[in-house]
């Protein structure tokens, strides 16, 4: 099920309060262009995932104490996701992650990106920022003009964002996230009905 480009930077900014523009340019970013500029063969997607998942196996919960949604939407459509890490490792302390190399390859592999949603979207963003994050509007609307002169470029997340919530996730398509979900154990039952919770 769609939804608007309203309803997911409001439950964003619900979640991470402290989001800034240069975080929501990144939402936007990975909802219009996918996990493509991360993954450059399967071999490195593999060794950068075991690196992040052996840091954030000793702490499985967010410093604000609150619990991470296993999955969180980022574009309106609901077909591309970010996969937390945290509830991953949580679930089992040693996750089996190759189904999410998996995912993440297919993903950047289909997901080619398009530059005039990505305007659309960012300007949309900056109308939502000037009614419900006004600190924020000019800022966004700064960024969107360099990033469409560099031909939009991904960033990281803003250091406020980055210190408050540590951000470990991997943004893949919600239909392959299905596919390779499918037949596994009880916790891939959960990672389905995630998914399926996302696109509501």
């Amino acid at each position: 099920m769609s939804r608007s480009l309203p309803a997911v930077l409001a439950r964003h900014s619900r979640r991470y309060p402290l989001l800034e523009a240069r975080d929501i340019y990144k939402l936007i970013h990975q909802g219009a262009f996918g996990p493509g500029h991360i993954i450059s063969s399967v071999a490195s997607a593999r060794r950068a995932l075991a690196t992040e998942c052996r840091l954030q196996n000793a702490d499985c919960r967010m410093q604000n104490g609150g619990d991470e949604d296993s999955l969180e939407p980022i574009d309106p459509e609901n077909k591309l996701v970010r996969v937390n890490l945290r509830p991953l490792l949580g679930q089992g302390g040693s996750a089996d992650t190759e189904w999410l190399i998996g995912a993440m390859v297919e993903s950047a592999r289909r997901v080619k990106g398009d530059p005039k949603l990505m305007k659309r979207r960012l300007a949309a963003a900056v109308r939502w920022c000037r009614t419900n994050l006004p600190g924020e509007a000019a800022g966004l609307e700064r960024i969107a003009g360099q990033a469409e002169e560099s031909g939009y470029p991904a960033y990281h997340h803003s250091s406020a964002y980055a210190r408050a919530y540590r951000p470990a996730y991997r943004v893949v398509l919600s239909d392959c996230l299905k596919r390779r979900a499918l037949g596994r154990d009880e916790r891939a039952g959960r990672m389905r009905r995630a998914v399926g919770a996302a696109g509501r």
